[in-house]
């Protein structure tokens, strides 16, 4: 039985829609068409005034392409989070890989900086370009620095996700308990509560979850 169907979005007006249509968190970002990056300043005011009590996730991404930042970077997203907290942001959603495994040295910073701001801490789907053999060290590393949930598609967004559902299930299975796998990349209105069956989870997230 799915609980959350966590809509991602990039405007004010698509996350009115997707809210309308029965989801109930929102990630908020800019241009989806790179992934998501950052929403301005406006947008992610006039997303938090729609409900108060409905949870939005806000992407903190500088850019498109990979997801290897360098210092300046870094410090832009420490700026990001601190302007979501400033105007009442509650959720953030990062992360950092350097070539084929996670970045322990800038998630240590960007989340203490989270955690100082009362932040709580989502890892997005930068998860799957770590090596698959790394993926239970960054989970338990994930878990211990209090992130809450993790995005992924279970690999490559090229492959399908129901082709994905064998590798997405063992990291259900493996994940720490205080840790949240989130499937997404593919999952849609017609096929979340079949995935959320197959997987044994309730929170499922899409651009087309409702």
């Amino acid at each position: 039985m799915i609980k959350i169907k966590e809509a991602a979005v990039d405007s004010v007006q698509r996350a009115r829609e997707m809210i309308s249509r029965g989801a109930n968190r929102i990630e908020l970002n800019s241009r989806l068409d790179l992934g998501g990056i950052t929403p301005d300043t406006k947008k992610i005011i006039d997303t938090l005034a729609i409900d108060n009590e409905l949870p939005v996730v806000i992407m903190v991404r500088p850019r498109g392409g990979d997801f290897e930042y360098n210092s300046n970077e870094v410090e832009q997203m420490l700026d990001t989070m601190q302007i979501i907290a400033d105007v009442g942001g509650e959720i953030v959603t990062f992360g950092a890989v350097s070539a084929d495994e996670l970045d322990f040295d800038s998630m240590s910073i960007l989340i203490g900086c989270a955690h100082k701001l009362h932040l709580q801490v989502v890892m997005h789907m930068a998860f799957d370009q770590i090596a698959n053999h790394k993926q239970q060290n960054a989970m338990n590393w994930l878990s211990d620095h209090g992130v809450k949930r993790i995005l992924t598609h279970g690999g490559p967004l090229s492959v399908p996700i129901m082709q994905s559902l064998p590798h997405l299930q063992t990291l259900v299975n493996s994940a720490p308990a205080n840790l949240t796998i989130l499937p997404g990349g593919g999952v849609t209105k017609m096929n979340a509560e079949a995935i959320a069956n197959i997987l044994g989870v309730n929170e499922v997230h899409g651009t087309q979850i409702v």
